[in-house]
C-alpha cells in the first residue's frame, strides 16, 4: 500500500553554531535546532511504499526528475521520512519553508518537521532511473529503495473526528503540483477541479485550510 508522507532532505549540513541539543543517553543520534541553514532544507509530499521485511523495514519512492528532492536524492544517500497531517502534506507542495529541527543519526545530520507525528530515518540502498509516460508527457522518474535505521516518535497525533477539508486541500495540492508540467487546455481543466475543491474547503475547513487553498489559486 502507499502511504502520503513529507520527505525532508538537504544537502551536507553544518553543525557549527547549533542550539539546543539534546542528546539520548547512548548517543546513537541527537535532535537540535540549527537558526541558520533553513534555506538548505527541502520538504516534498511523496507516496512512498512500506514493507516489512524481518526485521527491516523498506521503502520505496518515485521521484520526478528536475524536483529539488530528486536533485538531491540523486547525490545524498539519507533522508527522513515525515508521518504528518494532511495539512502538513498539502503545505509542502507551496514551498520548502518548514518548522525544521534536525537529528543527527551518528555522522549524518538530517532536517525534519516539528509537527511530525512519526519520523523514519531512511538509507538508500538502490537508485534506477526509468523513462516514464503519463498524461502529461514523457519524463525521468528516479526509484528509490531504502531501509529505515531509526524510528522516533515526535509528538502525539490528535484524536479528532475527520473533516473533509484535510482531504480536499491535499487534491488541490496535488493538481498544483502539476500545473508547470501540463499545456494550456489541461491548465484549463485543473482550475476548473481547483475551484471546484476550494468551494468545498470554504464550506467545511477550518481558517488553515482556506489560506492555503487562495495560495493555490493564486499560482494559477
Amino acid at each position: 500500500m502507499k502511504y502520503e508522507v513529507v520527505i525532508t532532505s538537504s544537502s551536507k549540513i553544518n553543525n557549527k553554531g547549533n542550539e539546543d541539543i539534546n542528546n539520548t543517553p547512548n548517543n546513537t543520534y541527537s535532535t537540535y535546532n540549527n537558526h541558520k541553514e533553513h534555506n538548505k532544507y527541502n520538504r516534498a509530499p511523496i507516496g512512498v511504499y512500506f514493507k516489512n521485511n524481518g526485521d527491516n523495514l523498506l521503502v520505496r519512492a518515485h521521484l520526478y526528475e528536475n524536483s529539488h528532492t530528486y536533485n538531491i536524492l540523486k547525490k545524498e544517500d539519507y533522508f527522513v521520512i515525515n508521518i504528518t497531517s494532511p495539512y502538513i502534506i498539502a503545505q509542502s507542495v507551496y514551498d520548502d519553508n518548514g518548522n525544521y529541527k534536525l537529528i543527527k543519526y551518528n555522522n549524518h545530520i538530517l532536517p525534519y518537521l516539528s509537527e511530525a507525528y512519526r519520523i523514519y530515518i531512511i538509507k538508500i540502498i538502490n537508485r534506477k532511473i526509468i523513462k516514464s509516460k503519463n498524461e502529461y508527457g514523457y519524463s525521468d522518474i528516479m526509484i528509490i529503495e531504502g531501509v529505515s535505521l531509526l524510528e522516533k516518535d515526535i509528538k502525539e497525533p490528535p484524536v479528532i473526528p475527520y473533516n473533509r477539508a484535510d482531504g480536499l486541500i491535499v487534491e488541490m495540492a496535488v493538481l498544483y503540483s502539476r500545473l508547470s508540467i501540463v499545456d494550456s487546455s489541461q491548465k484549463d481543466e485543473i482550475k476548473r477541479e481547483m475551484e471546484h475543491y476550494f468551494k468545498i474547503i470554504k464550506r467545511v475547513g477550518d481558517k488553515n485550510h482556506i489560506e492555503l487553498g487562495k495560495k493555490f489559486l493564486s499560482g494559477l
